[in-house]
């Protein structure tokens, strides 16, 4: 493995080095906050209102901007790093109202979502709500697809994707909208996201296999084919890479392999899947050396610029 490394990073930096002249240099200064694995995901939130960005990771969360200053908001439990936590997706909506900013964490793939109660000045403790009993999938999404101006749970349950808004009591567990017909997926399928794939300037939703166009009073939204080679994907994105006007579709193309491409919408309209021409961006053979893409938890991390190029 130390080879491995090695290999990337002399990779990574020689291939940054050639750019450099043309390029400025970008570099990130490294501070480590926690070594123990608490969860897979963090968050970004002004959590104690002093115009200051917070961090938040596990049961806690520092004071920003030094981030020195730790609190604990739950009773922390530390995972093996070969395994996986119960916190893998973080949020930090204001979920009742108060001014203060809350935080939300969507659970292991099948498990549940709950927020945390910010006591705001207070030092009273941190009360937790269970909102909704099943978050299946492992790419769900916490945005507005509903246009109504307040994010939701963008999730599957019982095969059917769809969505779960928050309740008007704060109190109360949160309603499992389905948008799609029982299309088999379950707990641990790869591969959703949310975007405007055809330019209506409402949110669609993705998966690996189709696409459903967001149609408001539609009990089922109907769906499009959109074939994702590979194994499954994780987060997909809509985004006009090509300048052409219309949004076009990006995500790994295996959830636990290499590879990432973009899918370039040639419809205009998201057509069907003959309409997407798959343009790679990292390939799926990680012993090439300008196709190597490095696991975050296990390689060093690389990026990649956009030219502007198709």
């Amino acid at each position: 493995m130390a080879n491995v490394r090695l290999s990337l990073i002399l990779t990574t930096t020689l291939a940054l080095a050639g750019a450099a002249s043309a390029e400025t240099l970008i570099r990130f200064e490294k501070q480590q906050l926690e070594t123990r694995f608490f969860g897979e995901g963090s968050a970004v939130g002004d959590l104690n209102r002093d115009g200051k960005s917070d961090i938040v990771y596990g049961p806690y969360w520092w004071e920003g901007p030094d981030l020195t200053k730790r609190h604990t908001f739950y009773p922390g439990k530390e995972f093996s790093n070969n395994g996986y936590s119960d916190n893998f997706f973080v949020y930090t909506p204001d979920l009742n109202g108060d001014g203060w900013q809350d935080v939300l964490v969507l659970g292991f793939p099948g498990k549940e979502a709950r927020w945390y109660e910010n006591p705001g000045a207070n030092t009273a403790t941190w009360k937790m709500h269970v909102v909704l009993d099943v978050v299946d999938n492992e790419s769900p999404e916490f945005t507005d697809i509903t246009g109504d101006g307040k994010p939701e749970i963008v999730c599957s349950q019982n095969g059917r994707f769809g969505y779960a808004s928050p309740a008007a009591d704060s109190n109360a567990k949160w309603e499992f909208v389905p948008l799609t017909d029982d299309v088999k997926v379950q707990r641990f399928t790869h591969g959703m996201g949310v975007g405007d794939v055809d330019g209506d300037g409402r949110l669609d939703l993705l998966e690996s296999r189709r696409w459903w166009k967001n149609t408001p009073g539609e009990a089922v939204w109907p769906s499009r084919t959109f074939q994702l080679t590979g194994g499954g994907g994780a987060q997909m994105f809509a985004y006009d890479f090509d300048g052409d006007g219309d949004n076009d579709v990006v995500s790994s193309l295996n959830a636990h392999q290499f590879g990432v491409a973009w899918f370039e919408n040639q419809a205009g309209k998201g057509g069907d899947g003959p309409s997407w021409v798959k343009h790679t961006i990292v390939g799926q053979e990680p012993g090439r050396m300008n196709t190597a893409c490095a696991s975050a938890s296990r390689m060093p991390l690389r990026w990649w610029m956009w030219t502007g190029t198709v």
